[in-house]
């Protein structure tokens, strides 16, 4: 899918811990793929970039067994409290009305918290580990990552053609990184 248009919205921020800022996006908005891209630097100070797929087209394995398509929306804040931002993203629902243009029109319309680990045995020294918020919103075309309550925990909303939703996010003690939402 990477000859498509490319995604909608980029997170920007060290995913690895390198003190680089990389990149996180979808490939394809209204296709398959999420991606980080990894900031490298030479001696000179020339800057390249490393692919490395996060969730690819059917029928890749990717973590979790997660494949959907049109990733349209697509936010970054810190989810699970453990001062790492975590990439949100999610389905766009039937994008192109009943034209049958995308792939999969009729998947579930999910939302996804993609947990960034930083774990030096991975690929590029991180990995997005993903976990399903809901699985009938979906993402429509943006998502907003706030604390709208004041409590201490990120919430998530969303509208698509399905509905507006929010999310709650559950506070947290003093142990961050519980997982819980």
């Amino acid at each position: 899918m990477r000859g498509n248009a490319g995604g909608s919205e980029i997170a920007v921020y060290d995913v690895n811990g390198d003190g680089l800022k990389d990149v996180v996006t979808a490939l394809s908005a209204h296709g398959y793929g999420l991606a980080w891209y990894e900031q490298k630097r030479d001696a000179a100070g020339k800057i390249t970039f490393v692919e490395h797929m996060i969730m690819d087209a059917p029928p890749a394995s990717n973590p979790g067994d997660v494949t959907f398509s049109e990733p349209h929306g697509s936010t970054f804040a810190d989810m699970d409290g453990d001062g790492i931002p975590d990439f949100v993203v999610g389905k766009r629902f039937w994008a192109h009305k009943d034209s049958y243009l995308d792939p999969d029109p009729n998947g579930a319309a999910v939302l996804y918290v993609y947990r960034t680990v930083r774990k030096a045995s991975a690929p590029g020294g991180a990995e997005f580990v993903p976990e399903l918020v809901h699985n009938w919103s979906g993402a429509g075309s943006t998502i907003l990552a706030a604390d709208l309550n004041k409590d201490g925990a990120m919430d998530l909303v969303t509208a698509t053609k399905l509905g507006s939703y929010v999310f709650w996010g559950k506070a947290r003690g003093k142990k961050a990184g519980s997982g819980q939402r």
